[in-house]
């Protein structure tokens, strides 16, 4: 369940020469490592991070999907658990940009994150 439609992942892939597989490959890999994080649901780690963070990292709350912007060390945490090879990593940071409404994929305000959201959530 990855909140980006084809057209925006075909679109992010073209943009960053990524092979639009390897990318959607990537957003499903960290999809996939939040949605299954032990003991928590995407919900309840959205909830710790915004506990734990200074500033509070959500941009938007979605039926489908939270919209984050998370400090770099939760972001590199969430990148190695999900194996997210380096080639990619630019790519998949201006994939989750294009849902924060920022031009750059990183700054002082911290780093994109999407993770979709199930309906039961």
């Amino acid at each position: 369940m990855l909140p980006f439609d084809d057209e925006t992942l075909a679109r992010v892939a073209a943009d960053t020469d990524v092979e639009q597989a390897a990318l959607r490959e990537a957003a499903a890999a960290v999809q996939s490592t939040l949605s299954t994080f032990p003991g928590r649901t995407v919900d309840g780690l959205v909830y710790e991070w915004r506990q734990a963070v200074r500033a509070d990292p959500l941009v938007e709350r979605r039926p489908d999907a939270w919209v984050l912007r998370v400090p770099d060390h939760v972001w590199v945490d969430v990148r190695d658990r999900a194996g997210v090879s380096e080639d990619v990593v630019d790519a998949l940071l201006a994939l989750y940009a294009t849902e924060t409404g920022t031009e750059t994929a990183s700054d002082d305000d911290g780093v994109p994150l999407v993770v979709g959201r199930r309906a039961d959530e």
